[in-house]
């Protein structure tokens, strides 16, 4: 049986964990940290994370979602091309978040994400 003060030390113990900072975000994910990775891994990543831009377009500005696919993954070949364009891009700005890179370059080929009212 659960007592009162079990489940008040879980609460507390559930509290701790929860708002302890996690040290492997702490310092920061940069694009350097993430060419280090096998080009298959970087390539993943890519397509995760446009993926996942695509996803937020589609709810939000249809067009852009629409450009996404086309710009990114209608074809193999521009696939390739996109990649070497995120990949060269984030070695000329190593220290950015390598999420803020790729947002930049989809907006920079798709406009917004997100209607701005």
């Amino acid at each position: 049986m659960i007592t009162p003060q079990w489940t008040r030390s879980a609460i507390v113990i559930a509290a701790l964990v929860t708002g302890y900072p996690q040290t492997s975000f702490a310092e920061g994910f940069t694009s350097a940290d993430l060419l280090k990775w096998k080009e298959s891994a970087q390539n993943s990543y890519f397509g995760t994370s446009i993926g996942m831009a695509g996803v937020v377009a589609s709810q939000n500005r249809r067009e852009a979602a629409r450009c996404i696919d086309e710009w990114y993954f209608a074809d193999r070949n521009n696939l390739q091309k996109r990649n070497k364009l995120i990949r060269d891009t984030m070695k000329k700005y190593p220290e950015y978040d390598p999420q803020a890179t790729i947002l930049a370059i989809i907006q920079k080929a798709c406009g917004k994400l997100v209607n701005s009212n």
